[in-house]
């Protein structure tokens, strides 16, 4: 197989923007964009025909319009910190409110919205880095970001190394929606299963109010369960993984597992996911959902959670994958 790269688009200043995908043995291909790492296709095999499971748009403009991050790297710190503000050794720093007074998925300082530079590439993988400025919407240190794609056996992994000349926060997410009909409608029918025994519960603002235990309540996926099932199929939650630190959706002839070392993952069911041009035949809301395993929520502002503090000249690594199987 030959590796494929080509252009996707420029930006206003010229920037050109390229497509890489990466293919392997049983058929599965994933292309990744220098626009914000994003994963813009995730091609498997079924019932003799090859089906795109992730949201995503066949033009660059559909990417730097779009608010939903779909299929985004985001970085330096994904979801929301409340207040947009937290402190770090007696300085405050203060962020953009770009999520009413709170900041979400780094406002500005977003990687997800920057071009990213390939550092290698083979059939079946690629690496990429880009680098968050000290400063850069209020986020303190250098930060450097490496991303490497690989894809094996029908299993995506997506492995990530940070690292700052200062002492800054750090949660990185792949912001991927998926829709394992591959066309777009409705999610409500797929069912999840969460190996996780507590939730975080949010306010108005969906802002951590407390972790509470999943088990009798709307939040237990400890079995497989509709999306729609409950609560209309709205879910903007970040689920405390157990030890397996696994989920799995089914829908449709196929299955598709995440297995990570985070210790959480937001389950976001699409509820204002947009209208837009896109790759399947319909969009909006509850057309694809997003499984982003990540640290908890306002981790910066809880001392209660897990810290998500990095310091100067240590190294953040991480992974998490993702395998499409056939099911019956």
């Amino acid at each position: 197989m030959a590796i494929n790269t080509s252009t996707f688009g420029h930006l206003a200043d010229g920037q050109e923007i390229k497509k890489i995908t990466i293919k392997e043995e049983s058929g599965v291909q994933v292309s990744i964009l220098t626009f914000g790492a994003v994963i813009q296709e995730f091609l498997v095999p079924c019932r003799g025909g090859m089906r795109n499971i992730v949201f995503s748009s066949p033009s660059l403009d559909d990417y730097i319009s779009d608010g939903s991050y779909k299929g985004q790297i985001v970085a330096p710190y994904a979801n929301r910190i409340s207040g947009a503000r937290f402190v770090l050794d007696g300085n405050e720093y203060l962020l953009d409110k770009n999520n009413g007074e709170n900041n979400l998925h780094s406002g500005s300082a977003n990687l997800g919205q920057k071009v990213w530079n390939i550092i290698f590439q083979t059939d079946n993988s690629v690496v990429l880095n880009c680098a968050h400025k000290d400063g850069d919407g209020g986020f303190p240190g250098n930060i450097g970001v490496t991303v490497a794609y690989l894809l094996e056996n029908g299993r995506l992994t997506i492995s990530y190394t940070m690292s700052s000349d200062r002492k800054c926060v750090v949660n990185p997410t792949n912001h991927a929606y998926f829709n394992l009909k591959g066309d777009g409608s409705s999610v409500l029918d797929h069912k999840i299963r969460i190996e996780a025994d507590k939730v975080v519960m949010v306010d108005e603002s969906l802002i951590p109010t407390s972790l509470v235990p999943v088990k009798g309540t709307d939040f237990d996926f400890t079995a497989f369960h509709e999306i729609g099932e409950r609560r209309g199929g709205r879910y903007d939650h970040c689920f405390v993984f157990n030890a397996a630190r696994r989920a799995e959706a089914v829908c449709d002839g196929l299955s598709l597992t995440v297995d990570t070392d985070r210790p959480g993952m937001q389950l976001y069911t699409g509820e204002f996911n947009p209208s837009c041009k896109c790759m399947w035949p319909a969009s909006g809301a509850f057309c694809a959902f997003a499984l982003e395993t990540s640290e908890y929520p306002d981790a910066v502002n809880r001392k209660d959670f897990p810290s998500a503090v990095l310091e100067a000249g240590h190294v953040f690594k991480t992974r998490t994958s993702y395998t499409v199987r056939e099911v019956e």
